[in-house]
């Protein structure tokens, strides 16, 4: 009977160790994660906490969180079976925020005005536009049919020469809803390093101005090297473990502070490695050009949100009010296809060139090192990853099949928003000649003229 007793007891031992090595750290990305998207869902795109829920945060291990909100403090509270507790603060002007000690009383009260000067000339109509039947029919197949759950796209829009041509949105989403970008975020903070550039805060072959960065090797990384994502640094970006990038998201008050702070891995310039980090040194770099956080929070508002007419955006910030560049911007379906509209023309809007033409040239073109798959911030088809994409097509890519496509040749911006659990169920190959091919029909009937930079239809 000792025996016996003294096995089990040693059996239960073991699988404690277990879960405490190989499962209880994985348990704080679960809470983390439960509580950042749960925030920033109800209290920046303004949906329930049910439908959130289920949409969401409906896939793997999540649903073994237990999640508490509070609507009037806006703040989430998450855990898995009361283990690594994480809340999440919505603050305005900064979005939402994963806090890993007591919510300080500041924190609840903290707020950021946005830049609220007049926002350019809204291009588009008030009312949703369906497009021929073609182009309809396009759209609406990557929609789920009744019963199915499979795409869960939330928004649509289609531009060619700078009209929306067609556009279509899931159940309790709008023309101004804001939805999570995910890693298109990488692309808006390649842009605004852009409007730096043309301001002559720095150059691409100078060593960037990276603070603990000085007196030592990493001291020589470029800023066309951070850009390109290859600096060299030695990043692990794997999402299910405790990696940099966990740790970074949901561990960390200082995000860029955090990722600037690893080690050489490979020579810089020499070895292209995807890394969120790498963006999220960028976000920091940016705010040493203001000389306050308001002036730094205002910039891509001042800079290319407002003078493009994009009202919906939000960038959210960590702990520490540095933007998370990487991966946390928000906008509606029409205002990603805007700022794909001022890459497609060259950074000019409005007879305002507000990017370089020539940052433009250099973020759709890729570095050596990815071998045609990534230039700066944004995703090249050089690699031929899409046969229905032409060579010098580009696109800002999100998690769970975010996309916003330059078509260059059509003059076509494609923009995709979802919450697609497998990305490889939402063939954007296939459905992207559809979308090209229903174009056709449009481009035959209209003609257009260009007017300052956004093309004008004639009726």
């Amino acid at each position: 009977m000792k025996k016996t007793l003294t096995a089990i007891i040693s059996l239960l031992a073991l699988v404690g160790l277990l879960f405490y090595i190989f499962l209880y750290p994985k348990l704080e990305i679960i809470s983390g994660y439960n509580a950042k998207i749960l925030c920033s869902c109800m209290f920046v795109t303004g949906l329930s906490q049910e439908e959130a829920e289920r949409v969401e945060l409906g896939f793997g291990p999540l649903w073994l969180a237990t999640n508490k909100a509070d609507a009037g403090q806006k703040v989430i509270e998450s855990s898995v079976f009361g283990m690594h507790k994480k809340k999440a603060v919505y603050r305005e002007g900064q979005g939402c925020v994963v806090m890993n000690k007591r919510i300080a009383d500041e924190y609840l009260t903290t707020s950021i005005k946005i830049y609220d000067a007049d926002y350019g000339a809204e291009i588009f109509p008030e009312k949703v536009i369906t497009g021929n039947q073609s182009m309809q029919e396009a759209i609406m197949r990557v929609f789920d049919k009744e019963g199915s759950s499979l795409l869960q796209s939330r928004a649509v829009v289609v531009l060619q020469n700078g009209e929306i041509i067609g556009e279509a949105y899931a159940s309790g989403i709008g023309t101004e809803t804001p939805l999570l970008g995910w890693s298109m975020a990488k692309s808006i903070t390649g842009l605004l390093a852009g409007v730096l550039h043309k301001n002559g805060y720095w150059n691409l072959d100078e060593p960037a101005p990276i603070v603990g960065w000085q007196n030592d090797e990493r001291g020589q990384i470029t800023l066309r090297q951070i850009m390109q994502m290859t600096t060299g640094l030695d990043w692990e970006e794997d999402y299910g473990k405790v990696s940099n990038a966990t740790a970074m998201l949901y561990r960390e008050e200082n995000m860029g502070e955090y990722a600037a702070s690893v080690s050489l891995a490979h020579k810089p310039g020499e070895t292209w490695l995807y890394s969120s980090g790498t963006t999220n040194i960028l976000a920091n770099a940016l705010s040493d050009a203001f000389s306050t956080s308001e002036a730094y929070i205002n910039f891509p508002y001042a800079s290319i949100f407002a003078p493009i007419g994009a009202k919906t955006f939000l960038l959210e910030t960590d702990r520490s009010g540095h933007f998370v560049g990487s991966s946390y911007a928000y906008a509606s379906a029409r205002d990603w296809a805007k700022v794909g509209q001022l890459t497609l023309q060259h950074g000019r809007w409005m007879n305002e060139q507000i990017i370089d033409s020539t940052w433009i040239d250099f973020i759709r073109t890729p570095s050596q090192a990815s071998a045609g798959q990534y230039g700066g911030q944004v995703w090249t088809n050089q690699s031929g990853k899409y046969s229905n994409l032409d060579p010098e097509d580009y696109w800002f890519d999100g998690f769970q099949g975010q996309q916003v496509a330059i078509l260059q040749k059509e003059k076509m911006v494609v923009v995709r928003l979802g919450v697609t659990y497998d990305e490889t169920d939402f063939d954007f190959n296939s459905w992207v000649l559809e979308i090209k091919n229903a174009a056709k029909e449009d481009s035959e009937t209209n003609t257009v003229e260009i007017e300052g930079g956004i093309p004008k239809l004639n009726q």
